[in-house]
């Protein structure tokens, strides 16, 4: 009866989404229906279960999330974000329109500006690579989420929260299993852009070109900063990270004072400097409430009377111990609709096991990691409703590409390529 209640909340959490209810409305709504299904008492299930967890993810998180859309913020108004996606589109020529969006998300993504945020910096630009390009806009979030919810964010050295959760509970550094995690974050990278030029090749036989030029945003100069400049702050933070071992968020604050510093003059004032940061903060708030409203329902699961026995169920999964990491938190990262979440709950709730496992714990932390990315995109993902509604899309426009690149595909090279290399070289 419990997993029909956990399926039926699910569902409805899905068609509430739909319809396109706020998230911070949805997800107290389905956490009570949960809670009247199953017996709990629902002011309980609420106030301890679904806020407990949510409140957890915020102090965990906030900082996280709000240097991210601080440095998202400097990054876009100061013009560098822009000058990083021109310079890679001179570089891959107007031909190659969507390959330049997905690169262009992915490496303002691995460089540190988080892909709760990465949505608001590079629509403008990707509508005006389609109009060059004469491509549907409908493509666009199918382009972001590649680029932001795949590879980048989960694949060795990502500054992205999804690969520091498993650095704070096995103590493995952000770079673990190296060559397996990037071998298996290009295929994904190389199978999502053959499937979304396919794409591209129907609109176009079906006469249907760039259609959003009411969207465009009217620009008064073209002047933007030299690229290596802009990519400089991207790079201190990923060496920041990476090489000299700092925190996240001493390494993203350390990007965002580097960047004002050698981006000052193309701010005007003080004021003006105040503005960007104020709107990057106020940008952080919507974004991690969003994201720990969804996270909370995963808390009143939590509550269950039966939940140490679905715990005690996925611990004692007959499956080879380097897919457990995959298996398990694959699904507590569906059940969440979060990859940062079903990370989160898996840690909490099954660090020792995966500790215990006998495998090497830097193939725990990839395999966890990559997985978590995959079933988290269901149509109520946080990441996913902030998405469509800065793209003015819908999920029936859009959100088969989103799934087949962000769902289907790293699923696949998850279990079929990043496990068996991940045996075979440790």
């Amino acid at each position: 009866m419990v997993y029909l209640s956990l399926m039926a909340s699910v569902a409805l959490f899905i068609v509430l989404t739909y319809k396109k209810i706020s998230p911070l409305l949805v997800a107290p709504i389905v956490t009570i229906f949960l809670a009247l299904l199953t017996g709990m008492n629902p002011t309980d299930t609420l106030l301890n279960g679904y806020m407990g967890l949510a409140a957890d993810y915020v102090k965990l998180f906030f900082l996280v999330f709000l240097t991210g859309a601080v440095f998202a913020q400097v990054m876009h108004k100061t013009g560098a974000a822009e000058s990083i996606a021109r310079g890679i589109v001179s570089k891959v020529g107007k031909k190659w329109v969507i390959p330049a969006v997905v690169l262009s998300t992915a490496v303002l993504t691995y460089g540190g500006i988080s892909l709760f945020i990465i949505f608001f910096v590079m629509y403008p630009m990707a509508l005006s690579m389609h109009k060059e390009g004469n491509i549907t806009k409908l493509l666009i979030p199918g382009e972001i989420a590649l680029g932001a919810f795949t590879f980048t964010m989960t694949t060795p050295g990502s500054p992205q929260v999804q690969n520091i959760i498993p650095v704070k509970f096995l103590g493995t550094s952000p770079t673990a299993a190296f060559i397996p995690g990037w071998i298996s974050g290009i295929l994904i990278a190389i199978l999502g852009l053959l499937y979304l030029m396919r794409r591209a090749k129907q609109f176009e036989k079906k006469g249907i070109g760039f259609e959003a030029f009411n969207e465009l945003e009217q620009k008064t100069s073209d002047d933007v900063p030299n690229f290596w400049l802009s990519i400089s702050p991207s790079i201190l933070i990923i060496i920041l990270l990476n090489v000299v071992g700092w925190n996240i968020v001493w390494s993203m604050t350390a990007g965002i004072i580097f960047c004002i510093a050698i981006m000052w003059k193309r701010i005007d004032h003080t004021s003006g400097w105040l503005s960007v940061i104020n709107a990057g903060a106020a940008n952080s708030t919507a974004v991690i409430l969003n994201t720990a409203a969804i996270v909370g329902y995963a808390g009143a699961v939590r509550l269950l009377p039966q939940f140490p026995d679905i715990v005690e169920t996925v611990k004692n999964i007959s499956i080879n111990a380097y897919y457990f990491p995959a298996v398990s938190t694959g699904l507590l990262s569906g059940i969440a609709a979060s990859s940062s979440g079903g990370l989160s709950v898996a840690y909490q709730a099954l660090s020792d096991t995966f500790i215990n496992l006998g495998i090497p714990l830097e193939v725990v932390h990839r395999v966890s990691s990559m997985a978590a990315g995959t079933i988290d995109s269901l149509p109520h993902c946080p990441a996913i409703i902030n998405l469509l509604v800065v793209t003015k899309t819908t999920h029936n426009e859009v959100y088969k590409d989103i799934a087949i690149t962000t769902i289907l595909i790293p699923l696949l090279v998850v279990f079929t390529v990043l496990v068996p290399l991940c045996m075979m070289m440790y």
